[in-house]
């Protein structure tokens, strides 16, 4: 596995992301955030978390950083691949998502058919 250039433990991929928008019963609008990494071990947590606002708003991207928390036992040196997940309200202006801490974009596509067929 390559040595991850960005400050992380483990590597990851754009294609390995995806984000579907859906509404709730309510009519307000989420989207799903799932993707996966290669993590040098077994044990490792990851979770997605709102990055704080950018300096030029950009309503359009929904902006995230991807958090890792190291395994809290000894682990065999094994190549993992290691889900996550979020959900996050947003506006219906959003049409992006950026793991700002990874640099990956992400399309947000939707979990309804809207083609009619």
């Amino acid at each position: 596995m390559a040595e991850p250039t960005n400050g992380t433990a483990c590597e990851y991929k754009a294609e390995h992301f995806t984000a579907t928008e859906y509404r709730t019963d309510k009519g307000a609008r989420r989207v799903r955030v799932e993707g996966a990494g290669a993590c040098p071990t077994p044990g490792f947590r990851l979770r997605l978390e709102l990055a704080s606002p950018p300096i030029v708003a950009t309503p359009e991207v929904l902006h995230l950083n991807l958090r890792e928390q190291d395994p809290t036992t000894t682990v065999a040196q094994v190549v993992t691949d290691t889900d996550v997940e979020g959900e996050f309200d947003v506006g219906d202006e959003v049409e992006w998502v950026l793991i700002r801490n990874l640099g990956i974009n992400i399309p947000v596509t939707s979990a309804v058919d809207r083609s009619g067929s």
